[in-house]
């Protein structure tokens, strides 16, 4: 009996250890007296020496993230809607300058207080609440994640083809049950190795990787379009005299095309917060997107709309996705290696525009959650690893190859998460005036000042669900056959982001204005206040710790 309970003991101690091993760094602010349920190194405030991101950095990294193949796409597949290619051109922009305004309002109060989305959500959704929108966002960001590998495993498969043209008579061993050929998963895994050892760099450290792919891609992007414009002798749109379109068709159409601009960077309204946290000052998130973004998307999508019409004029087919327009490139050039070369660093350069976006929209948010979600074992960098894991477990081939009604779920992205970037927006800038106490968004106790009722403000849930609702028939329409709606509930499915967007902020808002919230000593305050009061603070520790380095310096001389 003695030794089994010596055992016991042993055991239990074994645990112990491996558990405590496991942990990940908790952090150095707010942690006396504060639960590790609400904290970690990655969930406290970025510290000012880990805020590299001046201006010039986020204007690289939107440089970057606008040139990918999605944009590409986006921009050659409105112009199928029966738009002209001006009218589809210009519904993309504006649905990109408008989510560009949401995106920097939305990193606002991360650039600021620098906390990340997790942390951002406790204020409009409480403590425990905020694991709702979290969730919500940590689901998505796998699917996304494995669909963007796979995509750019077919560029990669190019790549190697270039390499060594007998690779494409490599024969296919695998099952048509598998969903995948043997060609397609060798590129796939190929482009997921790079990825996963991508994840073990912490994001603040990447900021000369979003530079230098600014260049990189920006520049196959244009070596593309050179070659197609030479190739075809320019690019001659077809007249549009014939097209007869009412104005009320011709309005949704621009209207469908405009919320497929949204669905692009519907998602980085929510996700900008995990970015904006490491900008060296608030100005530098502002004035490194405002205008950058808008710019360097438009070009992307205008490429897509003049390759897509030139293979249209000279093989009677548009080629829409950047794979099939740099394989038939390559198809031109069975034995000219220097050719070869070119197409594998433009296929090489849009593969990596693809993997970094995966790193920025989806293993970044998705490690942020999962670190909030699990702060004694998560931080980041384990949560980016476990989100490519989790990318490449969900096979994305079967997802993409087995129907479009999933296809269409993705598309919806951006209208599930438009409450919650309402409701941040809403909150942080009418509700709370921009007046964040940082301490309490970690304090996890009842009479909390973001703790409202249980550890939920109920407001946020259900005002999501109720702006949900007159968009949902649209989408359930959309992907599925079976469903039977009117024709103005089908038209309120291209309104989807913005309407939901829209329905939710008015709510969230009017909610406070039928039950005010319980005053609190920061709501006289300018708007802001608090957070000039913190950097204030900062600066003078800062100012002290320099003169005290330079005394020491002195004393021992």
């Amino acid at each position: 009996m003695v030794r089994f309970r010596w055992l016991q003991s042993v055991q239990r101690i074994r645990w112990d250890r491996l558990k405590d091993s496991l942990r990940v760094p908790q952090g150095q602010l707010f942690t006396e007296g504060t639960s590790t349920q609400w904290i970690n190194q990655d969930l406290a405030p970025t510290p000012p020496e880990e805020r590299k991101w001046n201006l010039w950095t986020f204007a690289a990294f939107w440089t970057a993230h606008a040139s990918d193949a999605t944009a590409w796409t986006a921009g050659s597949a409105t112009v199928a809607l029966g738009l002209t290619w001006w009218q589809a051109w210009l519904a993309l922009n504006v649905a990109h300058i408008i989510g560009t305004i949401l995106i920097v309002a939305n990193g606002r109060m991360a650039s600021r207080y620098h906390v990340g989305f997790p942390v951002c959500a406790r204020v409009s959704w409480g403590m425990w609440g905020s694991y709702v929108a979290v969730s919500m966002r940590a689901v998505i960001c796998i699917i996304w994640n494995g669909v963007n590998t796979f995509y750019a495993g077919r560029l990669v498969d190019v790549c190697l083809q270039c390499i060594w043209p007998s690779w494409a008579l490599v024969a296919n061993t695998l099952p048509d049950s598998a969903g995948i050929t043997t060609r397609e998963l060798t590129g796939f895994l190929i482009a997921w190795f790079i990825f996963q050892c991508l994840t073990f760099i912490h994001p603040r450290d990447l900021k000369w990787f979003y530079i230098a792919k600014s260049v990189i891609v920006l520049s196959a992007m244009h070596g593309i379009l050179a070659w197609w414009m030479r190739k075809n002798g320019g690019v001659h749109f077809p007249s549009q005299d014939n097209n007869q379109l009412s104005g009320a068709t011709r309005g949704w159409l621009w209207m469908q095309a405009f919320n497929s601009g949204f669905g692009a960077i519907s998602s980085l309204t929510v996700n900008q917060a995990d970015i904006a946290r490491y900008a060296t000052s608030p100005s530098d998130q502002l004035w490194g997107q405002i205008f950058v973004f808008p710019l360097a998307s438009a070009l992307p999508g205008l490429f897509g709309v003049l390759v897509a019409s030139a293979s249209q004029e000279m093989y009677g087919a548009p080629l829409w996705n950047l794979w099939d327009v740099t394989q038939k490139m390559l198809d031109q050039y069975p034995q000219n290696s220097g050719a070869r070369f070119g197409i594998f660093l433009a296929a090489a350069s849009m593969a990596l525009a693809l993997i970094g976006v995966n790193l920025a929209t989806n293993c970044l948010p998705f490690g942020s959650d999962v670190s909030a979600l699990f702060p004694k074992y998560m931080n980041i960098q384990r949560g980016q690893f476990l989100c490519c894991l989790l990318g490449l477990a969900i096979a994305p081939w079967k997802i993409l190859r087995n129907g479009t009604t999933f296809l269409a779920f993705l598309a919806g992205y951006g209208y599930w998460l438009a409450p919650v970037a309402a409701i941040l927006f809403v909150d942080y800038f009418c509700i709370q005036h921009g007046n964040i106490v940082t301490a309490e968004l970690y304090n996890g106790k009842a009479g909390g000042l973001y703790w409202y009722s249980r550890g939920w403000n109920i407001r946020a849930p259900i005002v999501t669900v109720l702006a949900l609702v007159p968009c949902l028939p649209g989408f359930a329409w959309s992907i599925s056959d079976t469903v039977d709606i009117s024709l103005n509930a089908a038209h309120l499915s291209t309104l989807s982001f913005i309407l939901t967007y829209a329905i939710a902020a008015l709510m969230y808002w009017a909610s406070y204005r039928i039950w005010p919230k319980t005053p609190t000593t920061q709501v006289n305050q300018h708007f802001e206040f608090l957070a000039n009061a913190v950097d204030e603070e900062v600066s003078i520790e800062l100012v002290d710790i320099e003169k005290s380095d330079k005394l020491s310096i002195r004393e021992s001389v």
